[in-house]
């Protein structure tokens, strides 16, 4: 039961609607099964009861305007399948013995009935319900404790009072009326109660599940279908792609969740932009002060002073570029569409080993990726660049992995200390000390890789390998 209510929690909301709903109707049908059987009962017990005393007082008037030789072919003639009549010529006393006479006179074959009751009818396993109502009435009246009890006026019609004897456990009624010329009428009755449950009902239940389940379906669809709309749009905002505003109808739930959505999303757009916008101005405003401390460095007469002072100011320089570009590549807002991620790492290598690089690419299966091509290609390019400056070789493995992509860049260098890992991907760190800009970048290559991984939704992974070197992993989720 516990896994059933975990597998149930954790299904779709269309599984948990449908299931909820049939559980509910199920409860509601058994519910409503119990009222509705108590009720059935008591009605056709009295409607019986109406019945059989009305049809033993039409009897007793017959009998009695009738002469005697006539009385045991009419008890034949108005004796049915369930009901049966005899003479007594005294007043019954003792209900069991009663009880035993009834049934022997309810087993008999009569002239309106050429089997006896119940013939044909058996208990569920296919016992003979006639066997087993001779056996067990006798046992049901005693534990009931049945007793013959006087009609009241008010339910029977003749002026001589009757005795009737109810057998609830048996479903089973018996009577015994005086006759104006001597002598007892008795009267007994007995029919099995019918299923409860019959096919018709089987029948109704099916199509109301059915119908139960095509309206929580199409709900549930009605309700899912923005709700998939907008973990797609998430999706794809969290990988940087330009999204559509949602559709900012349906329910009014759903209706609110669309209007934070596009809210959400505007001002994320607001917050790049302007970030965007004083980083391109920052790198564009420090041109002008490098230079001019560059033309007042060229009077300075020291020359080792001046030659210091010329490479920092590059270095500047170089920075204020970096991140001038960066700016405006973020800022010209690549669109996104899928590619061929072999063929973009293999272009992207064979670029760079026509430079001179000391590349090596593991050819592996063609795997189609939705992404901005451009900026995927400068993250893979650092961290190659990376790879061969300071490990002198890269080799660029792609691979599948488990639900993502991954992107390993292996290099032969000296590796980066564990407790380094997170701080190389701040902006301008470098972990070479020389700050010579021929031995190592401005210290934006990782921070750059690791931003366009992660605007695609993935992140970038350092770690030492065990036979030597660095491996930095791009990761991405599976489009």
């Amino acid at each position: 039961m516990r896994r059933l209510m975990r597998r149930l929690c954790s299904a779709s909301l269309v599984g948990q609607m449908v299931a909820l709903l049939l559980l509910a109707l199920g409860l509601s049908q058994a519910i409503g099964f119990f009222i509705y059987r108590d009720e059935r009962t008591e009605a056709l017990r009295g409607v019986v009861a109406d019945e059989f005393i009305s049809r033993a007082a039409s009897v007793a008037q017959l009998l009695e305007s009738t002469p005697p030789a006539l009385h045991e072919q009419i008890l034949r003639a108005v004796a049915t399948n369930y009901t049966r009549y005899w003479l007594a010529p005294v007043e019954p006393q003792d209900v069991a013995s009663w009880q035993q006479q009834a049934c022997q006179h309810l087993a008999e074959v009569t002239s309106s009935s050429r089997s006896p009751p119940f013939a044909k009818l058996a208990f569920p396993g296919g016992r003979d319900f006639s066997a087993d109502f001779l056996t067990a009435i006798p046992a049901f009246a005693a534990a009931s404790g049945a007793a013959w009890e006087v009609l009241p006026a008010s339910a029977w019609s003749l002026a001589r009072p009757a005795k009737l004897l109810h057998l609830d456990d048996a479903y089973a009624l018996g009577l015994a009326v005086p006759l104006a010329g001597g002598g007892w009428l008795n009267a007994a009755y007995a029919k099995p109660l019918s299923p409860d449950w019959s096919s018709q009902a089987y029948v109704s239940l099916a199509i109301m599940a059915v119908a139960v389940s095509l309206i929580a379906l199409l709900t549930a669809r009605r309700i899912v279908r923005p709700l998939r709309h907008l973990a797609c749009a998430v999706e794809r905002l969290g990988r940087g792609e330009e999204v559509a505003p949602l559709s900012e109808s349906g329910p009014k739930d759903i209706r609110q969740t669309a209007e934070a959505f596009n809210r959400m999303q505007s001002r994320l757009r607001r917050f790049i932009e302007d970030r965007t916008r004083m980083l391109a101005a920052l790198g564009h405003d420090l041109r002008t002060p490098i230079t001019a401390l560059r033309l007042r460095a060229e009077f300075i007469a020291d020359a080792g002073m001046r030659e210091k002072l010329l490479v920092t100011l590059d270095e500047m320089q170089a920075m204020a570029e970096t991140a001038l570009a960066f700016a405006r590549e973020e800022s010209a807002g690549e669109p996104t569409r899928t590619i061929d991620l072999t063929a973009l790492l293999e272009s992207l290598c064979d670029d760079l080993a026509d430079l001179g690089c000391d590349i090596a690419f593991v050819n592996g299966q063609r795997i189609p990726y939705r992404c901005r091509p451009e900026a995927l290609r400068r993250a893979v390019r650092n961290l190659i660049q990376n790879a061969v400056r300071y490990g002198e070789r890269a080799r660029v493995a792609l691979r599948r992995n488990g639900e993502g992509i991954e992107i390993a860049v292996d290099d032969d260098g000296p590796g980066i200390p564990a407790a380094e890992f997170e701080r190389v991907f701040a902006p301008f760190v470098r972990l070479e000390g020389s700050r010579n800009r021929q031995t190592g970048g401005v210290g934006l290559g990782l921070s750059i890789a690791r931003t366009i991984a992660r605007d695609h939704g993935g992140d970038v992974i350092l770690a030492n390998r065990p036979a030597g070197g660095l491996r930095a992993t791009i990761v991405l989720p599976a489009a």
